[in-house]
């Protein structure tokens, strides 16, 4: 599961460019394609303020790289896609008397930016769970816009059982993808998910067994990267820059992308043009065929 990507032939866009000096993540890009791999599989990839400062570089890399069509995030080894935060920052801030809030604070604040950037990112991404993923692992994968996980494998946000609660999201985003009573009942009883009830509620788009997914998630990687133009961009935002208006303002918000793309883009041209020729040459045949 938590191996790089396998890197055939680079995009032009990445000749020359430096591999980042990443200590507790991977990032591989190739046809089009941007792997960030959770790198920490001794501590089940548990995240650390290393991480995030990590993760939020790489991002802004793939985000601003003009090749990277699709992001898939994933956890190396085959025990966590991430378990949440490192016991070290928690017992640096949580054993003693009190709490250090402001600390804590901070921590959020970091960790809130990580998993904006991410669902913020202008591709489409995808989250390859292989095996577990809780508390910030899980605020994670329910930021990405697909969800991919082995048949093996949990989820969930599992808070509560240990006196805390999410802090970078789980409580919006849930109950956005799986309506109001179920995220209540997962994110109160912090219960884990089977990858067949992610599916069921939601949360996952497919489950496969562990031994496919990596050949599932890139076959769907290339198909999403293989949409021509940047049509998928403004899509995407304009699904995200509808949520929460009413109807109006959410049409009004696709119409703007939508124009903003024929500004900006050839491929609404172009596909109109290809697909004039394909029509022509099918024209053509059938006159043929009398």
């Amino acid at each position: 599961m938590g191996e790089p990507a396998p890197v055939g032939e680079r995009d032009a866009a990445y000749e020359g460019e430096p591999a980042p000096a990443y200590e507790t993540i991977l990032l591989e890009r190739a046809d089009g394609i941007a792997w960030v791999t959770l790198n920490r599989p001794e501590r089940l990839n548990a995240t650390t303020e290393r991480m995030h400062h990590e993760l939020l570089d790489a991002f802004a890399r793939v985000a601003g790289d003009g090749a990277s069509r699709v992001l898939v995030l994933t956890g190396a080894g085959d025990r966590a896609f991430c378990i949440g935060s490192d016991l070290g920052f928690l017992t640096e801030v949580l054993d003693g008397d009190e709490a250090d809030s402001g600390q804590f604070a901070a921590y959020l604040e970091r960790l809130n930016r990580v998993v904006f950037a991410l669902e913020r990112m202008p591709v489409p991404t995808i989250a390859m769970v292989g095996a577990k993923a809780r508390a910030s692992g899980f605020e994670m994968v329910v930021a990405c816009d697909f969800v991919l996980i082995a048949e093996e494998a949990r989820i969930g946000d599992v808070h509560t059982p240990y006196g805390h609660m999410p802090g970078a999201g789980a409580t919006h985003r849930t109950v956005r993808k799986m309506g109001l009573q179920p995220a209540m009942e997962l994110l109160m009883t912090g219960r884990w998910l089977t990858a067949a009830e992610a599916v069921e509620k939601g949360l996952a788009l497919r489950a496969v067994p562990r031994d496919r997914l990596r050949e599932e998630t890139t076959a769907f990687a290339r198909t999403l990267a293989g949409i021509p133009g940047d049509c998928l961009t403004h899509l995407k935002a304009a699904v995200m820059g509808g949520l929460g208006r009413t109807v109006e303002e959410a049409v009004a918000v696709e119409t703007a992308e939508y124009l903003a793309l024929l500004r900006v883009s050839s491929g609404p041209v172009d596909g109109f043009r290809a697909g004039q020729r394909e029509r022509a040459l099918r024209r053509a045949a059938a006159g043929r065929g009398r």
